[in-house]
């Protein structure tokens, strides 16, 4: 038997964003389990709420104060773990963690460096863009997680800057076992229909129009409820625009739930207002619980194509986006027309398995086999 490939991940946190969530679900299938022993090293010691979840699945996790007044302290002890490790793959993941693991390969000649782009590069902070661009080339493969951010990195390479020596576009995959819509029963939909997201309140996802739908939902439909899963840096912007709104009590603010699948089934129409996006793995989780996707059409999401269910919006117009809402709630049967085919739509593209194997084998391809 072939020895397992060693791996480390690292990310900058390990909360509930897009790219978390799909290490979590990585790290839990039984081929990545099989062919691949990880460890996970995150860089930020505050934001550490998945790691109950993956403590199961992974070998040692590591985390690191590179927040605080003893930064450099704390970098020098990650980047000797780094070394230490002897890793056959380090697997970076989202800029930070990218740019500031880069170092350690003047160390590691043997292992794999791997990065994974999860967002559009133009519209990151000045610092992460160029610095990003500048390390891009010492990496060993370069992994998009839709084909826009990949075209987006083409666009923008000239000579060393996003240079890259290898790069895949791998899509992000759902576990559809795990995020089914089985318990729907759309009979009964409309006694709770219910306007959801689930996601980090980061400034890209533009809470605050998010709040501006609802807002406008509820002077068409009262009886719609809304329901927003997740904190972050815009929490306190939000709850004080959904104050000047007069939301207050009508919109749902649970803080982050570690059971997303919970959230989900509770929501009918998946809204997104975000400004960009990479290939967002909520609007999939969505999808596969049959929420009906209505979307801002950026970044990796105009790439989907949504035939037969969904409504992507190229203009924000808070008005306009709730009357389409509230024409779901008042059609039943074009609801669960457009919830099952969502549900399928996820079934036929977007599978765990096959995105777990794709990374399988780059790191295989790269390592000769691993161990």
């Amino acid at each position: 038997m072939e020895k397992k490939i060693r791996a480390a991940h690292v990310i900058r946190v390990f909360s509930y964003g897009g790219a978390e969530v799909l290490l979590r679900e990585c790290f839990a299938h039984p081929y990545f389990k099989e062919e691949v022993e990880s460890d996970l090293f995150i860089l930020d010691h505050k934001k550490l709420g998945l790691v109950p979840e993956v403590k199961p699945n992974i070998n040692e996790i590591h985390y690191y104060r590179i927040t605080t007044w003893k930064f450099f302290i704390a970098y020098l002890k990650f980047l000797r773990h780094m070394i230490a490790g002897k890793y056959d793959v380090i697997h970076t993941h989202l800029p930070v963690a990218g740019w500031m693991t880069i170092p350690a390969k003047l160390f590691n000649r043997k292992s794999k460096f791997i990065y994974s782009e999860h967002n559009l590069v133009t519209f990151y902070a000045k610092y992460n863009y160029y610095l990003s661009g500048l390390t891009y080339g010492l990496f060993d493969c370069l992994i998009y997680v839709s084909h826009e951010v990949g075209e987006v990195v083409k666009k923008v390479r000239k000579g060393w800057f996003f240079k890259t020596k290898k790069d895949i576009t791998i899509l992000n995959g759902i576990n559809t076992e795990k995020f089914t819509n089985q318990h729907r029963n759309y009979e009964a939909t409309n006694n709770n229909f219910t306007v959801g997201l689930v996601a980090r309140f980061r400034p890209q996802k533009r809470v605050d129009h998010w709040a501006e739908v609802a807002a406008e939902v509820h002077k068409i439909n009262p009886g719609i409820k809304f329901l927003m899963v997740g904190d972050g840096p815009d929490d306190d912007m939000l709850r004080e625009k959904i104050k000047s709104l007069n939301m207050e009590g009508k919109i749902e603010l649970p803080g982050m739930l570690s059971n997303t699948v919970d959230a989900f089934k509770r929501i009918d129409i998946f809204l997104l207002t975000s400004d960009f996006e990479g290939l967002p793995l909520a609007i999939m989780e969505a999808m596969s619980t049959g929420c009906v996707p209505v979307v801002s059409n950026v970044g990796g999401i105009k790439q989907l194509p949504f035939d037969g269910f969904g409504n992507k919006f190229d203009v924000f117009d808070a008005s306009a986006i709730a009357k389409t809402i509230a024409t779901y709630a008042a059609n039943p049967q074009q609801f669960k027309t457009e919830s099952q085919n969502a549900r399928m739509f996820v079934e036929k593209n977007y599978s765990l398995t096959k995105q777990v194997h794709e990374i399988v084998d780059v790191y295989k391809e790269l390592t000769g086999g691993g161990g």
